[in-house]
């Protein structure tokens, strides 16, 4: 499961998710989502409190990530070895 919100945490200031939004002409928030979304088996429950968040997730879905974007993503953001606690505050 892929729970956290996204403008709260520092996820959406990593570089990898800053440079992948800028060559597609999108937000860290749909790079972050649209790989989410690619990976089998994974729930994804994006928040959205206003308009504009609920058109930046839908935006997810038309992105195209490439394999060198999800590989990016794969290394800046391994799985856990193990359980962990959400990163909420």
């Amino acid at each position: 499961m892929a729970y956290t919100p996204l403008g709260q945490g520092r996820m959406l200031q990593h570089k990898a998710l800053g440079e992948i939004a800028s060559r597609h002409e999108a937000t860290p928030a749909q790079v972050a989502l649209a790989w989410l979304l690619r990976q089998d088996g994974m729930i994804v429950i994006p928040k959205a409190s206003r308009q504009e968040h609920v058109r930046d997730n839908r935006g997810a879905l038309d992105l195209r990530l490439t394999p060198d974007d999800i590989a990016a993503l794969d290394r800046a953001f391994p799985p856990p070895k193990g359980p962990t606690a959400l990163g909420m505050l």
